[in-house]
């Protein structure tokens, strides 16, 4: 079969799995709550309000704000229509990343490698989740990695086009998420390893001068109509160093009488997820790493060890492998030190590295396939198909993780938020610490974000919270009962998950007190 038909082929598949995973996702990730807030926005206002009022970067969510009427067509406006408006750009992008990482494959190695290549990808199960998840890195990394590829054919055949599609497609990616941007710079990092002013190098120098101007036209434009480079990339920094992020956005209300003791802590999410790995860098390096292998199911991780070592043997182009190699330490640099700066790292923060390292476990596999039977006695024909059970063995075991339920435990919330839609009146508003049961039911809703504003709202009737935030052992849970129990009443308990199992959530019916005076954490 041809490298072009197996592509095919391997798309129809990731397609068909992504299909799968979305219609057994029925909530968003938390992150992608936020990014169903801003494409509201964009449909509800003027698109540079949108854009100016909102922390996130813009094309993802005015991506899903133009794909959402065409669903609400014949769905009707509603949360499943929004939702999956933002699975489906995710998901299309994680198909359409396959035809730039097989390219890159191949330049990096040849043919078969880069086939290899696309089919593993696709069966990893975390790439997948978050390929049909309501997040902007699927978009973002499919940008990443096109960038990538022009961006070695721009340093090994000095072409404009590709040097101005690489700068375009990082501007595009910037849009989506800001560390995007960090190709070109890599792109020229790559390119002036061994440079030799003497030969034709100031050609290559004409070409990434083109590729910088076309991705500074993509920021220039973001930062004229945001007034700023990146408002994610500076509530990070002042975090950072101490600063209330969303106090340096705008200023916040404050919060009642008797709820303004120190002691209370209404932080959005429990300090322990945040401050692990403030000041460690070597325990970000160690986070990152298990994040990196869990990402690629550690199985491929003595392959890609393999295809590092065995690599040079092997066809390819020293560019497509130099310009990884580069990436892969200026993305590792620069999310270790994310890491123990802001204290925290989450697997999502690995996917480009995921990406990029599944061509070196692809070579280490051909490798292996080529070297080991032959020193064991093995025939060329036995070892092949070894090699296919092994990968058969590979795709049924990911095909059944990718073919089950997305997030369970998230269907107390999806049960709270039809009792929600069933029972809450117009005008009386819910808040919601992690915003899943607001989403299901559409009433007038804040997050824990937002909590002061809740607080100061006197249409505030109900509170959704987690059982595992209310037996937490921390300032932040022991706030959250002592408001429950001087202003709350519970209305409805639900199961985290349909089979009763997981931690649960909680209702309360909540009636706003004339005094907080005397309340103590």
């Amino acid at each position: 079969m041809s490298s072009r038909r197996w592509l095919i082929v391997v798309a129809i598949l990731s397609a068909a799995l992504h299909v799968v995973g979305m219609a057994r996702t029925p909530l968003p990730a938390q992150d992608g709550l936020k990014f169903l807030r801003v494409a509201r926005s964009f449909q509800t206002g003027s698109w540079v309000d949108a854009v100016r009022g909102s922390d996130q970067h813009p094309l993802y969510p005015a991506l899903v704000a133009l794909v959402e009427p065409v669903l609400a067509w014949p769905m009707g406006h509603g949360p499943d229509a929004w939702r999956i408006a933002a699975q489906l750009i995710s998901a299309l992008a994680a198909v359409a990343l396959l035809w730039p990482l097989h390219e890159l494959a191949r330049r990096m190695f040849d043919d078969r490698t880069a086939d290899l290549t696309v089919f593993l990808y696709a069966m990893l199960p975390f790439p997948a989740a978050i390929g049909h998840d309501t997040l902007a890195d699927s978009l973002a990394l499919s940008f990443t990695i096109g960038a990538l590829c022009l961006g070695e054919r721009t340093i090994r055949t000095r072409s404009w086009a590709s040097a101005i599609g690489c700068g375009a497609l990082a501007g595009l990616g910037f849009w989506t998420r800001p560390e995007v941007a960090l190709v070109p710079p890599v792109v020229v990092m790559a390119a002036m390893w061994g440079w030799r002013p003497w030969r034709d190098e100031f050609a290559l120098f004409a070409r990434l001068l083109a590729m910088s101007a076309a991705i500074l036209g993509f920021v220039g434009t973001y930062g004229l109509v945001k007034g700023q480079l990146s408002e994610k990339l500076s509530l990070r920094w002042s975090t950072s160093v101490g600063i209330d992020a969303m106090a340096s956005k705008k200023a916040a209300p404050t919060l009642p009488r008797g709820l303004d003791n120190p002691r209370f802590d209404f932080s959005p999410k429990e300090e322990s997820d945040h401050a692990s790995l403030r000041g460690l860098p070597l325990a970000a390096t160690g986070r990152l790493a298990r994040e990196w292998a869990e990402g690629i199911s550690f199985l491929l991780v003595p392959v890609v060890v393999w295809g590092v070592i065995r690599g040079r043997s092997r066809p390819g182009t020293v560019e497509g492998r130099r310009l990884v190699l580069v990436y892969l330490a200026v993305f590792s640099a620069i999310a270790i030190r994310h890491a123990s700066t802001l204290g925290y790292l989450s697997g999502r923060h690995a996917l480009s590295l995921i990406a990029v390292a599944v061509p070196w476990a692809s070579a280490g596999i051909w490798a292996w396939v080529e070297g080991f039977p032959a020193r064991r006695g093995i025939s060329i024909e036995r070892g092949r198909r070894l090699g296919y059970a092994g990968l058969t063995a590979l795709a049924v075991v990911g095909i059944t993780a990718q073919a089950k339920a997305g997030h369970p435990s998230r269907w107390g919330y999806h049960a709270a938020g039809i009792w929600l839609a069933d029972r809450a009146k117009p005008g009386e508003a819910v808040l919601d610490t992690r915003g899943w049961a607001s989403f299901v039911s559409e009433v007038k809703s804040y997050d824990y974000w937002h909590v002061k504003q809740a607080l100061s709202d006197r249409n505030l009737r109900y509170v959704v919270v987690g059982t595992d935030e209310l037996k937490a052992d921390s300032r932040r849970a022991a706030t959250l009962r002592a408001m429950l129990a001087h202003a709350g009443h519970p209305a409805a308990t639900f199961s985290g998950r349909r089979d009763g199992r997981g931690s649960g959530v909680e209702v309360y019916r909540f009636d706003p007190p004339r005094s907080w005076e005397g309340v103590q954490p």
